[in-house]
């Protein structure tokens, strides 16, 4: 009888459990019922992105999807006229972050789930590297879908399982259960878009406490930790700082987008890439912490990529290559007055670029014309074996001539790095 009591206790609150994680849905996971005052609002999706977009993938079935990392999280809607021309369902699946392992895991996932017919593949600078594939830590591939049925379905199973019985999940089901009146603003789209209009304009943010130029100027010192915190020194003996990003495999970077072009053109889905448009002053921080020819040579590699690609396959169309990362009409805006609060047109902070800029990429790169918006001509080349060259030569001489006219913003970048090398005591 004991036994018993037990055990009908255990699975009682075992199923109690699960019912209260299954209807509060904290993650935004299933979306069973979203009552307004009860359980519309999930602050909890905010931290769990990787899990909340593999979850959409599932529940929506794009057909076509777009991967990158937070720029393009935040700048490219699915509303975009040119996309929406070209596919049918569509979804942001970026996200703060993202490596190129991820990038491919998610695109096999969302392919698995419902065949894709295009994929927008949205490169930063540092992505098209040499370094080690890595993953950061919230990303678990125990809840993406493979090609093989059986083996997707156990492990989704599992993976819903683990989260609806979760002791996590019901914290923050409470979580969300209390905080229905907070009037914090929602700034997740349901297509996967972070919105910047909403995001960087919440009370709570420093873009608003502090200032436009004061917050770009506070991105700018916190990249620069980004770009060297690798490179710092351990001690004989001493225990590392804690990374963000989990061991690495013995691929690189590169080896996964090479993966992400095989896999594409095996499954016919029709793949376009781009470098995304920093602002200038984040090439002028990766000079200043000596990537400028890992840059380069990265855009080489990627251009080796895609020739051997299309050589492979004569009777298709070659995948393009657009990079849009050099100096530009629109990456060289100027910063705001540092006392007041006026704006940027055309970015959020250095690494950040708003919806505008997004749709204007969108443009060059689906071959997309709107009457009311202009595009620069200067925004936007397209690479190949024969303007590879070119293009980095003309960016070198575009690098010199933006230095010289903004010395003084040149002087605070190189001032930020040579000051956390001296911090970190890393090594020339």
């Amino acid at each position: 009888r004991y036994a018993i009591t037990v055990v009908v206790t255990a699975v009682s609150a075992l199923a109690g459990v699960t019912l209260v994680n299954g209807l509060v849905d904290p993650y935004g996971l299933y979306r069973f019922a979203d009552i307004p005052g009860l359980n519309a609002h999930k602050p909890a999706i905010y931290h769990r992105v990787r899990l909340l977009k593999a979850y959409d993938i599932q529940r929506l079935k794009p057909q076509s999807v777009l991967l990158g990392s937070s720029r393009s999280h935040l700048a490219f809607r699915t509303s975009h006229e040119g996309w929406a021309r070209q596919a049918g369902r569509r979804y942001n699946l970026a996200f703060d972050g993202a490596t190129t392992k991820e990038m491919f895991a998610y695109l096999v996932h969302a392919h698995a789930v419902s065949p894709l017919t295009q994929g927008l593949l949205a490169l930063d600078t540092y992505h098209p590297t040499t370094a080690p594939a890595a993953t950061r830590p919230d990303f678990d591939p125990g809840i993406l879908s493979t090609p093989h049925r059986a083996v997707a379905w156990w492990r989704r199973s599992t993976a819903d399982f683990k989260l609806l019985t979760s002791i996590d999940t019901l914290r923050e089901s409470f979580k969300t259960l209390t905080s229905q009146q907070t009037g914090e603003p929602e700034w997740y789209a349901p297509d996967g878009q972070r919105l910047g209009e909403v995001f960087f304009r919440r009370p709570s943010e420093n873009f608003v406490k502090v200032g436009p130029r004061a917050y770009f100027e506070e991105i700018d010192q916190l990249e620069v930790g980004f770009k060297l915190e690798w490179r710092i020194p351990v001690s004989p003996g001493a225990r590392a700082a804690p990374s963000t990003v989990t061991t690495p495999d013995a691929s690189t970077s590169l080896d996964y987008l090479r993966r992400i072009v095989a896999f594409c053109r095996t499954h016919r889905i029709g793949l376009r890439i781009f470098l995304t448009p920093g602002h200038a002053h984040q090439l002028e921080l990766d000079a200043a912490a000596g990537e400028w020819s890992a840059i380069e040579n990265g855009k080489r590699a990627l251009i080796e990529l895609l020739t051997e690609d299309a050589a492979r396959h004569p009777d298709q169309p070659p995948i393009p290559l657009w990079d849009f990362s050099g100096y530009s009409t629109i990456t060289t805006e100027s910063l705001p007055p540092s006392d007041g609060r006026e704006e940027m047109r055309w970015y959020w902070d250095s690494s950040h670029f708003k919806e505008q800029v997004g749709d204007l990429v969108l443009d060059r790169v689906l071959d997309f014309r709107e009457s009311d918006r202009s595009l620069p001509a200067d925004f936007g080349v397209l690479l190949t074996p024969e303007t590879i060259e070119p293009t980095l030569a003309r960016i070198r001489v575009a690098q010199a001539a933006y230095r010289q006219q903004h010395p003084d913003e040149l002087t605070a970048i190189r001032t930020w790095v040579e000051a956390y090398k001296r911090t970190h005591r890393i090594p020339e």
